[in-house]
């Protein structure tokens, strides 16, 4: 690479741009040790214009991010019971081991062990079942490291399900001079674990600070024994470092050993929820939804159900006004919480969930009303269509009528002849256009009287469906009916087929003649089975007139964003540049 590198070569090159993103990410200096002497050699005003399209890419690339992840845990909020199907087979095959009579005691014990690693994140109640028989054959072997590591594991148990006062009494019970390192450093993080939950529940009450100071003292007896760069290190220093006010640090650590974590398991759940935390104190509100996003969809396949991302998620989004993701968010936050018998959990997402639920229930009426409106506008626009179609034919007879008047005429007035060939030139032209604006909007008009009718029998047909399930009693079908979105995607999928089968029955060549302002290679082909693809049917329809991007996004269900792209995209590809979309305005144009 040259010492000089032109600015545009920067912005239209999107390995430089991705190389200037990681670095500022990691806030290296080489990005810039490169690209010192490209900033010397241009004006100000490009540079700065650099920047500003720069920083526009960061943030379109963090909310992009974003989406995505959203849209991966709509799909396993609505779907993610394969997960647990999985993890209750595999339950059930160790509940064999324990059922075999032939276990000698020793063997029992690790076999309960397993039972307790299973449900330790997923039912609370069975977890400590097992671990209580645990503490029963430790008893009686006489093992007191099995008896200290079976204490350990219940107070783990007693904090998450919010039982603080006998979790605190179960591990002051336990004699720490017999524990080994590894066994210390467990229990005090079980103390430091029990306070930071009872401070949780205890907000805005007088002894939050108590609890929160004795936290603080555990926490600082694990981070002198644990060893650094190890995974207890990690998740305990870096609130420690927020306490503090040290985030930029805090940040780093906790980045720096995430790309060490497998995604999708416990831990990686737990770091990235402690990053939310991060950029929570950091106002960094787009970072902290990102990263309790990717918590939550851990969480999720990792079956755990003594979880707190998914709840704080919903409560952000809700105060951004996403209240339907919100809603089903926050309930199935409380569905976990009820499942693990989490006390704080279930606290914690009752607050929310009343006030979520009723924005859902008055955004859902509001809807409803806006539809009953539009369905009246719609009908009387159709019935002023209808009285202007019919002006517009008893218009074309009466110059029908003129043109055989002129026709008599013109045998009587030669003379006239040029003027009146030149006024029947004019009069085709204005009959030609009538005749395509007739064409277009015969065709539909009569396919949005269809798709009404065919509309209002099928929300008939659906509130019956409903009616019947609710009268019956078949609460869980019905939810399960209102939650799924099948129904929209496939009206949506018939909305758009009639669409594209309406508009190529007027213009029948647009896809051929679209691509001849295409290079050569560049093409745009429908799939098998359709007949438009995206980057046609937005240009179907500018050439029906709607030019503005906002229509065509809430149209097709896109971002604003997006059809900008495909609009410059497919611009900056053509043929014609400067006038691209006036010739896609001609295209097909009716002729007499």
């Amino acid at each position: 690479m040259t010492k000089e590198i032109h600015i545009n070569a920067i912005i239209w090159h999107p390995e430089l741009v991705e190389e200037f993103f990681l670095c500022v990410y990691t806030k290296e200096s080489r990005f810039f040790d490169k690209f010192r002497m490209c900033f010397k050699s241009f004006a100000l005003k490009k540079i700065i214009a650099f920047f500003l399209c720069l920083i526009l890419g960061i943030s379109l690339h963090a909310q992009t991010s974003l989406d995505s992840l959203l849209k991966v845990l709509d799909g396993l909020v609505e779907r993610g019971n394969q997960y647990e199907e999985i993890k209750r087979q595999r339950i059930a095959l160790l509940r064999e081991d324990v059922l075999n009579q032939r276990l000698s005691l020793e063997e029992l014990y690790h076999a309960n062990l397993r039972l307790y690693n299973e449900y330790e994140v997923y039912i609370c109640d069975s977890a400590r079942h097992y671990i209580n028989r645990n503490i029963e054959i430790a008893t009686r072997l006489g093992r007191q490291d099995w008896l200290n590591e079976s204490k350990l594991n219940k107070a783990h148990i007693l904090a998450t399900s919010g039982l603080y006062a006998e979790g605190v009494r179960l591990l002051e019970s336990i004699d720490k001079r017999e524990l080994s390192d590894k066994l210390l450093i467990d229990y005090y993080m079980s103390f430091e674990n029990i306070y930071l939950y009872h401070a949780e529940y205890a907000e805005d009450d007088e002894y939050r600070p108590e609890y929160l100071k004795k936290m603080n003292a555990y926490r600082d007896s694990v981070l002198r024994l644990v060893p650094q760069d190890t995974y207890p290190y990690v998740i305990t220093k870096g609130p420690s470092l927020v306490d503090q006010n040290r985030q930029k640090e805090a940040e780093e650590l906790l980045e720096n050993f995430l790309s060490k974590v497998a995604p999708d398991t416990r831990e990686y759940a737990i770091i990235t929820s402690i990053l939310a935390f991060v950029y929570q104190y950091d106002d960094r509100a787009d970072m902290q939804k990102l990263y309790l996003a990717k918590s939550a969809i851990a969480d999720i396949k990792g079956v755990v159900k003594e979880n707190n991302s998914l709840r704080a998620l919903a409560e952000l989004l809700y105060g951004v006004g996403d209240i339907e993701r919100a809603n089903n968010y926050m309930k199935k936050s409380m569905a976990d919480a009820s499942l693990y018998n989490a006390r704080l959990r279930n606290v914690q997402a009752s607050k929310m969930l009343p006030v979520i639920d009723h924005s859902y229930q008055l955004e859902k009426e509001m809807q409803r009303k806006k539809l009953q409106v539009f369905l009246w506008v719609i009908s009387i626009l159709s019935l002023f269509l209808i009285l202007t179609i019919g002006y517009i034919i008893r218009q074309m007879k009466k110059l029908a009528k003129a043109r055989s008047e002129l026709v008599c005429a013109n045998n009587e007035l030669q003379k006239l002849n040029a003027d009146l060939l030149d006024a029947n030139h004019r009069q085709r032209l204005m009959n030609d256009a009538l005749r395509e604006t007739n064409c277009i909007k015969e065709e539909y008009i009569g396919r949005f009287l269809g798709l009404c009718s065919a509309y209002i029998d099928k929300l008939e047909t659906y509130r019956r469906m409903l009616n019947k399930k609710a009268a019956s009693g078949k609460v869980e079908e019905l939810y399960k009916t209102l939650k799924s979105s099948q129904f929209i995607d496939e009206e949506l999928a018939e909305f758009y087929r009639n669409f594209d089968n309406s508009f190529l029955n007027i213009f029948p060549d647009f896809v051929e003649c679209f691509n001849r302002l295409l290079p050569e290679g560049e093409s745009i082909v429908p799939k098998q089975g359709e007949r438009l693809t995206t980057e046609l049917r937005i240009f179907a329809l500018i050439r029906l007139g709607i030019t503005d991007s906002a229509k065509i996004a809430s149209f097709l269900r896109y971002s604003i964003t997006t059809i900008y792209t495909y609009r410059s995209k497919l611009k900056n590809k053509s043929l014609y540049r400067d006038d691209f979309e006036e010739r896609v305005m001609k295209i097909g144009s009716f002729k007499a």
